[in-house]
């Protein structure tokens, strides 16, 4: 029997229905629709479709006759019946196509335990793991006891700063054409493949477009342009990955190479002599989120081809002794002035829409183990550290597991880290971690910026952060941010032959009444936009960088719920202080 199928189609509809924008399907009679859960647009397979789909399969391939041509098309078959996208043959045949031969290398290993899956990739719906102990693992402790915590102090007046750029899922499409579809049904639309346009309120804007559509190279060069005309003094770049687009139903590496060369050699154009520190995104890889571990050296299925391009690409910017790394598993370590290290992590390792993490979930490449040696050095060497990365740990689709570790070294560092950096949400938004011992004691932050892209129903967006700068004792920990937006409305109803006005959207400490953003302080914002509505709609505005439609819909609820339980959630197993959000509020009368 062939125990990776099922696992095939869970995971191909866990990847469908959890991209933004996606239309949801329709359940089959024996699963009622209140079940499937919905909210801001992303709709989740429930744990009940997901053991029936399992179910089914399995009963399904009892024979052990199918082939592949077979297994593809009941995966489109199965998406006609669940009413999943307009081109079913065309997207879920060609997901199909392009994951099986990977999916069914793990599989065939035998490692996978099928009662698992749905665990693994619905984690946080409190759907049960079958046999847990073999994803359970720790990373041991540093071995050096941890110095005694200071209280956060703010820099002199006049003390120096850096200015840093943070850009985060810019999307590229290459076929983007203003006037097709925007309405197509599918996971990515305005493109001359999207259809025919029916009504004139489904044509794509020439700078872009609300629905799930992503950016044109013309309005990247623009965003690009403005922001080294607006900010010529940046001392350097973060960029947490997701470059390419979302057609994740025809990806191929040479597309992918293509897309991430021009990005890069666009950001060398128009910021020449400014470090840029990148990470990788989970769409950069081929298939789309498939990240190996680096003892699978099979060329079908290894990632090295990326790696290798990434060292390749970085290799601009970055200096020699990082390419070990890079080429091994997509992490790097780099002294940017004295005093200040930066760590990019490969977060897409901890990501449950990759399949290779139902393969090993176990600290793929090491790369928590690496992380705990380098800041115990960087700790020794009196530095502070920035780690970067693009999937946030505690994310709904980053593994339990792995994020709970994350949060332990975190925690035992909380004097070195002196913050994180994170993109792959699409919205402007930050996490609080706390301590493991005294869990109300806030010890660092994660900031999380906006996307570049529109997809979906946002506005194209970017931050900058002040960051202390070089001066004995600098805490080179985050003094403020401003968010910029392009307003699109605006921008396409002007058309073509205007340039876009960029505008800074906020500066937070002005916008959120703050007088640092400490982890302490950004606790305290948190604690405020429980009890004031006001603040926390201001934030909800925010988070979708103005976004017309989404800001005039409000968010009330399960919406402010689910947005507040984000901020504090750090490990999606643990849901205590989401528990107490809900009590909060829920029990307050308004709700």
């Amino acid at each position: 029997m062939m125990r990776w199928l099922p696992v095939l189609f869970v995971a191909l509809v866990g990847s469908f229905t959890l991209l933004e924008g996606a239309p949801a399907p329709a359940l089959p009679e024996e699963l009622d629709d209140a079940e499937l859960y919905t909210e801001e647009g992303k709709n989740v397979v429930t744990c009940a479709l997901c053991a029936t789909v399992v179910e089914d399969v399995m009963i399904l391939l009892q024979n052990g006759t199918v082939t592949d041509q077979q297994i593809i098309d009941y995966i489109i078959n199965t998406c006609i019946t669940l009413n999943i996208f307009s081109n079913p043959d065309l997207v879920c045949g060609g997901v199909a196509s392009t994951a099986l031969p990977t999916i069914k290398y793990i599989f065939d290993t035998g490692v996978v335990i099928p009662g698992n899956i749905c665990g693994m990739l619905l984690q946080g719906q409190d759907c049960a793991l079958s046999d847990p102990e073999p994803l359970e693992w720790v990373i041991a402790p540093s071995a050096n006891p941890k110095p005694p915590v200071n209280a956060p102090s703010q820099p002199p007046p006049d003390s120096p700063t850096i200015k840093v750029l943070h850009l985060a899922d810019i999307h590229y499409d290459p076929e983007y054409l203003a006037g097709s579809n925007a309405m197509c049904g599918d996971p990515l639309c305005c493109r001359a493949t999207s259809g025919e346009v029916v009504n004139a309120t489904d044509a794509a804007g020439y700078w872009g477009d609300y629905r799930t559509c992503d950016m044109p190279w013309y309005l990247i060069e623009d965003a690009v342009s403005q922001m080294a005309t607006r900010h010529p003094d940046v001392g350097y770049i973060i960029w947490t990955g997701d470059l390419t687009p979302h057609d994740v139903w025809s990806t191929a590496k040479e597309e992918n190479i293509y897309i991430i060369d021009r990005l890069m050699t666009l950001m060398t154009q128009y910021f020449p002599g400014v470090p840029v520190y990148p990470t990788l995104g989970n769409h950069e890889s081929h298939p789309v989120n498939t990240f190996a571990p680096p003892e699978i050296t099979d060329p079908e299925f290894s990632t090295s081809w990326l790696y290798d391009e990434a060292d390749r690409q970085w290799a601009r910017w970055l200096p020699a002794e990082v390419s070990s790394t890079i080429r091994y598993g997509g992490f790097y370590t780099a002294l940017v002035q004295p005093g200040l290290r930066i760590v990019s992590m490969n977060m897409n390792y901890c990501y449950t829409l990759n399949y290779w993490t139902y393969y090993k979930s176990q600290d793929p490449a090491s790369s928590l183990l690496w992380l705990n040696q380098i800041l115990e050095q960087a700790e020794l060497n009196g530095e502070k550290v920035h780690i970067l990365s693009h999937i946030p740990p505690g994310n709904g689709d980053c593994w339990t597991i792995f994020s709970r570790e994350f949060s332990k070294i975190i925690n035992r560092f909380e004097s070195t880290v002196a913050a994180q950096f994170y993109g792959h949400t699409h919205k402007d938004e930050y996490k609080v971690f706390y301590d493991t011992v005294e869990v109300t004691r806030p010890v660092n932050v994660a900031f999380i910026a906006p996307s570049l892209t529109t997809y979906s129903k946002l506005n194209p967006g970017y931050r900058t952060y002040t960051v202390d700068g070089q001066r004995p004792g600098s805490t080179w920990s985050v003094l403020d941010f401003s968010t910029f937006i392009m307003n699109l409305t605006e921008a396409n109803q002007r058309g073509s032959e205007v340039a876009p006005v960029w505008s800074e959207l906020y500066q937070a400490k002005q916008e959120y009444g703050l007088t640092d953003l400490s982890p302490q302080s950004m606790d305290m914002l948190f604690q405020r936009m429980l009890t004031d509505d006001a603040l926390f709609q201001l934030y909800f505005k925010n988070h979708h960088k103005n976004a017309d439609e989404v800001v005039a819909e409000g968010c009330t609820n399960r919406c402010k719920s689910n947005l507040l339980c984000r901020i504090v959630t750090t490990d999606i197993a643990d849901q205590s202080k989401c528990d107490n959000i809900r009590h909060q509020l829920f029990s307050h009368p308004e709700f």
